[in-house]
């Protein structure tokens, strides 16, 4: 009993899942252009066949007429609908879009040929101007306007040249009703499409959008850490360069080179990762904080000073240093060492990210694990640089291996 439940749930679930599918592909919600187009010529093809069906039936009550030919057009009309749909659901967009579509014009122009425009049957090719834009790809553009310009030539030809013969299979009085039913169809038809192409495009939009956004993101964003890259940190210097007072921190990991040789480099990421979490925990909503090459970050704290800007950085030296990352195993603390220097608006934030540097070489010295400042005020040390070449330049991001 419990296993017929759990079937009939499954099968339930199934379902639930399949008609969600559908409603996926029939409102395009999560495919692509080509899909959109050929459900869009299945559909067409589909309403094309029942009303074909719809008029078979409505001949056959003039039986007694000459309508042999026409009857005879629309079966074939209604087969050719149908392979069109059949076309479509087996992923040929396009060959179904062209038989739709042609069939639904040969067979207007001979219909309109025996009854008269009166029937109003060519008032469907007005739609043909909607209905190309949402069964045809952009890719598929040249054919677009070729059917829109055989829709328009089509109308005119039958509204001013085609007219029936002497004796006219169905009577006038039929023929305004038939009018009528048609015209009231063309503009649900168009409405419709309208609506439908309207939808495709804000969907489109809202997905190149939604592709330009992420592209930014991607491009502005550290995939391991979450973090900014340089790209935004050196936007966002140039900016606290013409502001006024800020610092700027350069932040690395002590003996991270050694942790990756020892224990590889996903645990290594693994690390990166949980250290650049800690920098959220501590910084406030307008400092910025981004990856700035291999196992180094640099901070950004504006409208700060120098002492505010290295009391922030012990709370992140000391949440790092009590932060414990396992690993495949094992446990791991890290350390890091800090370096610190402040800016004024002068337009240099080179100098400011040059002397933050010497500042972390300083921490380096001092033992690692700790945080150290070069203020505008400060003076220069008095050991030679020339022992230190490194701190002679402004060095590249990452290249700390062996720090």
């Amino acid at each position: 009993m419990a296993t017929d439940e759990g079937f009939a749930a499954g099968a339930k679930r199934e379902n639930v899942g399949n008609l969600a599918r559908l409603i996926d592909v029939r409102t395009g919600a999560s495919h692509g252009d080509a899909t959109h187009a050929r459900w869009s010529a299945h559909d067409f093809a589909l309403f094309a066949a029942l009303l074909t069906v719809g008029y078979l039936v409505y001949y056959l009550e003039w039986a007694d007429t000459w309508l042999g030919r026409l009857l005879v057009v629309n079966a074939i009309a209604a087969g050719l609908h149908v392979l069109a749909m059949i076309l479509a659901r087996r992923g040929r967009q396009l060959a179904s879009a062209l038989v739709a579509v042609t069939t639904a014009t040969v067979q207007i122009m001979f219909a309109v040929q025996m009854l008269g425009w009166e029937s109003g049957l060519h008032l469907y090719l007005i739609a043909g101007g909607v209905l190309v834009f949402v069964i045809f790809t952009e890719r598929q553009a040249p054919w677009r306007w070729f059917s829109i310009v055989v829709a328009a030539v089509t109308f005119i030809v039958c509204q001013t040249i085609l007219s029936p013969g002497p004796e006219r299979p169905i009577p006038v009085e039929s023929l305004t009703v038939m009018f009528s039913i048609n015209a009231v169809l063309t503009v649900i038809l168009v409405f419709a499409l309208a609506g439908l192409f309207y939808e495709r495009t804000s969907r489109a939009k809202a997905a190149a959008a939604l592709s330009s956004t992420t592209a930014e993101y991607l491009a502005n964003t550290d995939v391991l850490t979450g973090l900014s890259n340089r790209r935004p940190l050196i936007e966002s210097l140039e900016a606290r360069g013409l502001e006024g007072d800020y610092v700027v921190a350069i932040v690395d990991m002590d003996h991270f080179k050694a942790l990756n040789d020892t224990f590889g480099h996903q645990c290594g990421d693994r690390v990166l990762a949980e250290v650049a979490g800690r920098f959220t925990s501590v910084l406030r909503e307008a400092d910025a904080v981004g990856r700035w090459g291999g196992e180094e970050f640099i901070v950004v704290l504006p409208h700060t000073g120098i002492e505010q800007g290295a009391a922030l950085m012990e709370r992140l030296r000391e949440q790092v240093a009590h932060t414990v990352v396992p690993c495949t195993g094992h446990d791991h603390r890290v350390t890091i060492s800090i370096g610190v220097a402040d800016g004024e608006d002068d337009g240099l934030p080179h100098h400011v990210v040059k002397r933050a540097d010497d500042a972390l070489y300083d921490a380096k010295v001092a033992g690692r694990d700790t945080v150290r400042t070069r203020g505008l005020a400060e003076p220069l040390p008095t050991e030679s640089y020339q022992e230190n070449p490194r701190a002679s330049r402004i060095r590249h991001p990452g290249s700390t291996a062996g720090r």
